[in-house]
C-alpha cells in the first residue's frame, strides 16, 4: 500500500523525490560502475605488475644463484691463485738458491785452472821426486853393495891382520928368543 501510495498520482512531490533519488542512485551506480571498472582495470594492472615483479624476482633469484656460483668459482680460483702464488714464490726461492749455487760453482770453476796448474806442478815434482828416489835407491843399493863388499874386505883384512898378528907374535917370540940367545952369546963372550 505504501508503495502504491508513494507512486500514486496524488503524490507528485513524493514521486519527484523518488525520481531524484532514483536518478541519484543511477548516477551513483554509474559512478560506482566506472569506479568498479577502474578498480578492475587497476587490479588487472596490479596483477600484471605483480606477475612482472614475480618474474623479475625469479630472474633476480636466478641471477643471484649464478652470482653465488660465480662467487664459489671465484673463491676456488682465488684459492688456486693463492696456491699458484705460493708455488711461484717457492720456485723463485729455488731459482735464487740455484743461482747462488751456480755462482759458487763459477767461482770454484775459476779456481780450477789454478788447481790444474798446481796439480801439474805437483805431478812434475812427484815425477822428479820419484826419479830422485829411484836414483837414491840405486845409490843406496850401490852403497849397500859397497858396504857389504867393504865389510867382506874388512872381515878379510881382520882375518889377515889376525893371521899377521899371530905370525908377528911368533916372529916377536922368535926375535925375543933370538935376542936372548944373542944376549947369552954376548955374555958368554
Amino acid at each position: 500500500d505504501e508503495i502504491v501510495t508513494c507512486f500514486s498520482p496524488f503524490r507528485p512531490a513524493a514521486a519527484k523525490k523518488w525520481e531524484q533519488e532514483l536518478q541519484t542512485l543511477g548516477e551513483n551506480n554509474a559512478r560506482l560502475s566506472i569506479a568498479l571498472q577502474e578498480s578492475t582495470n587497476n587490479v588487472e594492472h596490479w596483477k600484471k605488475q605483480l606477475l612482472a615483479c614475480k618474474e623479475e624476482g625469479e630472474q633476480l633469484r636466478q641471477k643471484m644463484m649464478e652470482l653465488e656460483a660465480q662467487c664459489a668459482d671465484f673463491n676456488l680460483e682465488k684459492e688456486r691463485n693463492t696456491r699458484l702464488t705460493r708455488t711461484v714464490k717457492q720456485l723463485e726461492t729455488d731459482i735464487h738458491e740455484k743461482e747462488q749455487e751456480l755462482e759458487r760453482l763459477r767461482e770454484e770453476a775459476q779456481v780450477i785452472p789454478q788447481l790444474l796448474a798446481e796439480c801439474e806442478a805437483l805431478r812434475e815434482r812427484l815425477q822428479t821426486a820419484e826419479s830422485t828416489n829411484k836414483e837414491l835407491e840405486n845409490k843406496a843399493n850401490s852403497l849397500k853393495t859397497n858396504i857389504e863388499e867393504s865389510q867382506q874386505k874388512q872381515s878379510d883384512l881382520k882375518k889377515e891382520l889376525t893371521t899377521f898378528l899371530e905370525v908377528l907374535d911368533g916372529k916377536i917370540d922368535e926375535l925375543h928368543g933370538f935376542r936372548q940367545g944373542l944376549a947369552k952369546l954376548g955374555m958368554d963372550n
